[in-house]
């Protein structure tokens, strides 16, 4: 049997690539830091994934083990020499402390003369798996052209809506079908090989990567920024605001109409893409028992209003082109205006516009230039907030 180590057995490593991997034949093995999670997991060696699109049937995900990432490092090294994908799903700030126990294991398997494995970072980031290759090098126990002669390390795009709770009176993960994971196809031992079934193999994984944040996770965040300046605690509550969700459909769109320009997506793709990934989902987050508070989507307020990430992003994008941007900067207005006292970064930002004054933080955060059209778009409408 394919064997896969999955770091990270959170919601999207369990119910999205461990889904895949399972589907596709593999056993599968998770590293993590959590002993609960670890112990639910070997208990029975499988967990439930229950889809919401499907009345919450219940799927079990079987011929699954875990190991700890703080116990068992040795057990986790020699898994590294034995299996033929590793991935992981801890999140891009984690990935500092998975980096060297993955070069341990990868230089363990050069060593031992094995054969060359596949390695990605299956996170909500862009090109992810160069940061994480970065990251092995920078520990000094092996050096990039011993990653080369050991592995192939292709970037990833994930996306998918998944959940954690009890269904049907069982605690799991619930999971949507409409899901994308995106590989890079020219950076695979062989780029004419699929080797997860149900993975999209691209060309231009930049394109589909700004795709996926410049829109779902855009919607997602303006959704949440207007919706916590409005009072609501959950998501769903924002969704179904058909005036908040004005807005945020015109922003969508003229982030839309700047990707088309600058990847060549046909208007019909990015339709298609839009109603499948995005209009589908208003529908799972009006399911019983989808919980998911704006805390959690709007968390981190710096790095979403950063230029490359889902609101500015596409701001710098359309204006490239001449297009509309005001939607777009009429939610980044709403994101300055974020304040949770349980955000480090919310606070840190409320800081920023006490001691610096809005203008300052604006420039300072967005790179937008004091005085230009963008930016006093951006302050008139904080201001009328």
């Amino acid at each position: 049997m394919k064997k896969a180590l999955v770091f990270g057995a959170g919601k999207i490593g369990q119910g999205f690539i461990g889904e895949l991997l399972h589907d596709d034949g593999y056993e599968i093995i998770f590293a993590d830091v959590s002993d609960e999670v670890i112990e639910e997991i070997n208990k029975n060696n499988c967990y439930s994934l229950f889809l919401t699109n499907h009345n919450y049937e219940e799927k079990v995900i079987n011929n699954v083990s875990a190991l700890s990432l703080l116990k068992n490092q040795e057990e986790i090294i020699e898994a590294i020499t034995q299996v033929n994908i590793i991935a992981t799903s801890v999140m891009k700030t984690n990935l500092v402390s998975v980096a060297p126990i993955l070069a341990e294991g990868l230089k363990k398997r050069l060593n031992e003369g094995l054969s060359r494995v596949l390695v990605m970072a299956c996170e909500n980031a862009i090109m992810g798996t160069d940061t994480l290759v970065s990251l092995m090098v920078d520990t000094g126990i092996v050096t990039m052209d011993q990653l080369k002669e050991i592995g192939a390390y292709p970037n990833t795009g994930v996306d998918r809506f998944v959940f954690g709770g009890v269904y049907n009176g069982k605690e799991g993960t619930a999971i949507s079908d409409s899901h994308e994971l995106a590989i890079e196809r020219q950076k695979l031992h062989d780029p004419d090989s699929k080797p997860i079934a149900g993975a999209e193999y691209v060309d231009n994984l930049e394109a589909v990567l700004k795709r996926k944040i410049y829109l779902v996770n855009c919607w997602l965040a303006i959704t949440s920024y207007i919706g916590h300046i409005h009072g609501y605690t959950m998501v769903d509550e924002a969704l179904r605001d058909a005036a908040i969700q004005e807005k945020v459909k015109k922003a969508v769109l003229e982030s839309a109409a700047g990707l088309e320009k600058k990847f060549g997506f046909s208007k019909d793709e990015m339709t298609h893409y839009i109603n499948e990934m995005i209009i589908k989902r208003y529908d799972d987050y009006n399911q019983e028992g989808i919980n998911d508070p704006i805390a959690r989507v709007a968390r981190q307020p710096i790095r979403k209003l950063s230029p490359d990430d889902r609101i500015m992003g596409p701001v710098y994008i359309a204006s490239e082109y001449g297009l509309s941007t005001e939607h777009l900067l009429y939610g980044a207005a709403y994101a300055f205006k974020y304040d949770n006292p349980e955000d480090e970064e919310a606070v840190k930002l409320q800081e920023y516009i006490q001691k610096d004054g809005i203008e300052n933080t604006i420039e300072r955060i967005t790179g937008l230039q004091k005085g230009s059209a963008m930016f006093n778009l951006v302050l008139d409408y904080y201001n009328a907030i």
